[in-house]
Order: C-alpha cells, then sequence, then structure tokens
C-alpha cells in the first residue's frame, strides 16, 4: 500500500477491504453453518474462524479511527487486514477442495499425497488454476528439487529414501507461512505456492527453505545431508498460465543446480529464461 494517500483514495480501500470481507464472511457461513470453534475437530474449520474473528477485530478498530488524524494507524491495519483476507481465502479453498472429495467419496487420498502427508500436485494445480481464474491475487510459485536424492537411495535404499522425503517435507512445511501452500509434485520434487507481499518477502523465505533443509537428518541411526535447488516464477509477471509458471519455475531451478546447487534463482523476462 501507498503511504500518504489522500483522505479519499483511503476511504475508497477501507470500503474496498470491507466488501471483500462481507463476502468472505457469507461463503463460511453458507459453506460451514453448523461449525463450532469450541467443539470442531477440524484443523481447517478452526484456522477459519479464527481467521474471521481476526478480521471482525480489526475491522471494528478501522471503524474507530479519525482519518484526519491517525492515517499511518489506518495504512497499518488496512495492510493487516488484507493479509488476513488472502489468508483466509486461501483456507476456504482448502476446505472447498476436501468438501468436493468427500462429496465424490474420494476422501483424503484425493488431494494428499500418500507418503507425505502433503497436499498432492492435483490439489496444488487446482489451487493455482483458481488463483489465476480470479486474477486478483500476485503469487510465487516454487519449484523445489532434493539435490542428488538418487545417491541417497543408493546407498540406502528406497525405504530409507522415502523417511527422507517424508522428513524434508516436513521442514519444507515448517519454513513457509500460514496460508502458503507446498505440495508434493512427484518422486524428489515439490511446489509452492507463496502469496505476494512485498518486493523484499521472497529472499527470507527462500533463504529460511534452504537453510532449515540442508541440516543433518537424523534416521535409523544414521545422519545424512541433503539440500535444495530452488526455482520461482512470479504470476503475472512470467506468465498468466499455469503450464507456462510451472515451466519457468523448474527452468529457474535446473539453472540453480547448474550454479551449484543448495540455493534459489528467479526466472528473468517474461518469454524465457
Amino acid at each position: 500500500m501507498e503511504e500518504n494517500l489522500d483522505p479519499d483514495s483511503i476511504k475508497i480501500q477501507k470500503n474496498r477491504f470491507f466488501s471483500r470481507g462481507k463476502r468472505i464472511v457469507r461463503k463460511i457461513l453458507n459453506m460451514t453453518p453448523e461449525i463450532n470453534l469450541q467443539h470442531s475437530s477440524n484443523k481447517i474449520s478452526n484456522q477459519l474462524l479464527l481467521s474471521l474473528k481476526s478480521i471482525k477485530k480489526t475491522t471494528k478498530n478501522l471503524l474507530s479511527l479519525d482519518l484526519n488524524s491517525d492515517d499511518n494507524k489506518l495504512s497499518q491495519s488496512l495492510s493487516y487486514l488484507e493479509k488476513e483476507i488472502t489468508r483466509l481465502e486461501n483456507l476456504i479453498r482448502k476446505r472447498e477442495y476436501y468438501a468436493n472429495s468427500e462429496v465424490r467419496g474420494l476422501g483424503y487420498l484425493a488431494f494428499n499425497d500418500s507418503l507425505t502427508g502433503l497436499p498432492n500436485r492435483q490439489f496444488f494445480e487446482g489451487i493455482v488454476e483458481s488463483l489465476i481464474n480470479e486474477a486478483r491475487h500476485q503469487f510465487y510459485l516454487v519449484f523445489i528439487d532434493v539435490d542428488d536424492f538418487k545417491v541417497v537411495n543408493d546407498s540406502y535404499g528406497h525405504e530409507f529414501g522415502d523417511s527422507v522425503l517424508k522428513a524434508v517435507a516436513q521442514r519444507i512445511h515448517s519454513a513457509l507461512r500460514d496460508g502458503d501452500i507446498v505440495a508434493r509434485y512427484g518422486g524428489d520434487e515439490f511446489v509452492a505456492l507463496i502469496y505476494y507481499q512485498d518486493a523484499t518477502a521472497l529472499e527470507p523465505i527462500m533463504d529460511r527453505l534452504l537453510d532449515i533443509c540442508q541440516h543433518p537428518y537424523q534416521i535409523d541411526q544414521k545422519e545424512v545431508y541433503v539440500n535444495l535447488s530452488l526455482g520461482v516464477a512470479s504470476y503475472p509477471d512470467h506468465s498468466s498460465k499455469y503450464s507456462e509458471l510451472i515451466d519457468r519455475a523448474d527452468q529457474a531451478m535446473y539453472m540453480a543446480k547448474q550454479l551449484g546447487k543448495n540455493s534459489y534463482q528467479v526466472a528473468f523476462g517474461t518469454t524465457g529464461i
């Protein structure tokens, strides 16, 4: 959000955020009319309701502000509200996918990887496609590959390799923010969806991913080290099509490997690396 907005512009943005919040609230009420925070065992339902509570609190704070004398505080509150709404929208998408799988009798494995427990490729593609269709959110698509994973499999066997993949998946998940998504793409490859906040947000997330995953893994009384190579593509800067975004991120990941591995590269230009 730009600083020093005039009061009319602030009012317009304020009303826009409030309208989005109201639509989300109505959507949740239509989807989950019987959810009770104190009694629900559904983790996603709890997260939805906690986000709603936070949005309501921020909205009340906005309503109590004096637009003429407290512009800085208003700007901070609006920024926080926007992030919470984005996070909430993502949680709603997760719930819709799981609900749809239950209706079709597909169950948990329809959208989750059986080895790591992460969302699977089908789920990830559906989320990204829905964001592209909405054309409202900027985001990063990250392609993640475990460096030299074949060496682990060849040295210790596939069962041990599967245990390493599960541990890597947990670390990747822990390195991301609430609302971001990581999924298993296949084999030793993962993909992540990272919502854009500002131009400086990507680097610390990538650094955290690389750092947390390079620490030793203690598995079956053995200590192993693995690193990651990461490739990043940005929507809509690099493409407005999912297939092209994933290709650009994949190309950037291979560039990271060629430059020494254990690093990340961002795609550049608009037609290829």
